[in-house]
């Protein structure tokens, strides 16, 4: 499976948030930034990545204990959101006096901020001491709001009395070329990586690749020296009423998620009180987890009123995943 290390920054009933770190890749990735205070100094140091839900306070006051680590090191961090994300970033950057912004190495964020199916695009720069710069303005394709040569990220818009973002990571499968046998071939350096475009393209059924002096086909070259390497999907959920509308976004989104990081704010006993501050009950989280065909769920963002007794609501939750193979982490 892809390498990338993955896990909830505090305790379920703490402020919600996950890191990401993407091997071989420099991405080190938050899902939120409430309290990060738990996290390690020198990981925060390297985020250069954050997907925010929206901006209340547990989800975005972590905001300047990353700026204050921030500073010192020449960097570009990309945050994305919803409006008014950049808004509220420009503010939290305001807040401070940038007078001798000379002497500082240079730190851009980088701002895109989806509104209406469309992508706004700020940088906000120390050298012109943070100052709110419109860039462009794309449109929205497919739900995805980044993507690189190694993963992307889907969003979908919620209801939590205001709209909010949720997430999946997608790592997709890869196909690698087995390093030991490729030994046995007479091929050196740009004919290798040649060998594995042609590979990867599933256009080449049928076709055949010259190796020295002979033509191997499609089919033999990649069923002996190949192999895939597992994927993986994290989806992040929170702060979504549990309404039929919510529900379906969430499990579109979600479906067949490796890893499931989804909220499970209260008790069933207490859904009255989930629908009016617009939260999930364990039964819903349930029906999502187990609807979208999801491997592993990982609640989070447990009610204050419980305190710190989290046994009642993993109980629920096992009580309603029990008649599936989805493991409660």
């Amino acid at each position: 499976m892809a390498r990338v290390k993955h896990y909830l920054i505090n305790e379920r009933y703490e402020d919600p948030g996950v890191f990401l770190q993407v091997e071989n890749t420099g991405d080190y990735i938050l899902f939120d930034i409430g309290n990060i205070y738990k996290l390690d100094r020198s990981l925060i140091k390297k985020v250069n990545k954050i997907f925010i839900s929206h901006t209340h306070m547990d989800h975005f006051i972590g905001f300047d204990y990353l700026l204050r680590l921030k500073l010192g090191k020449e960097q570009i961090v990309e945050i994305f959101g919803i409006h008014p994300v950049a808004e509220n970033i420009y503010h939290k950057l305001q807040g401070y006096i940038w007078n001798l912004v000379e002497f500082e190495p240079q730190i851009v964020f980088l701002v895109k901020q989806y509104k209406d199916g469309y992508f706004y695009h700020y940088q906000f720069d120390i050298k012109k001491k943070f100052k709110k710069e419109f860039i462009k303005r794309t449109k929205a394709k497919e739900n995805i709001i980044f993507e690189n040569e190694n993963y992307k990220v889907q969003f979908a818009v919620l209801d939590h009395k205001i709209p909010v973002l949720g997430y999946s990571f997608i790592f997709p499968d890869r196909l690698k070329l087995n390093k030991e046998l490729i030994k046995e071939l007479p091929l050196k350096g740009k004919e290798i990586g040649k060998l594995k475009e042609f590979l990867e393209n599933p256009k080449n059924i049928n076709k055949k690749f010259k190796i020295g002096s002979k033509y191997h086909t499609y089919e033999s070259l990649k069923e002996k020296y190949t192999f895939v390497q597992k994927g993986i999907k994290i989806s992040y959920i929170t702060d979504v009423l549990g309404s039929k509308e919510n529900i379906e976004k969430i499990v579109n989104l979600v479906k067949n998620s490796d890893y499931l990081y989804c909220e499970s704010v209260f008790l069933e006993e207490d859904n009255e009180q989930a629908s009016k501050v617009y939260h999930l009950t364990t039964k819903q989280t349930a029906e999502i987890a187990k609807t979208a065909n999801v491997k592993n769920l990982i609640p989070f963002h447990f009610s204050r009123r419980y305190g710190k007794n989290t046994k009642p609501i993993f109980h629920e939750l096992s009580k309603f995943l029990e008649d599936t193979n989805i493991k409660i982490l």
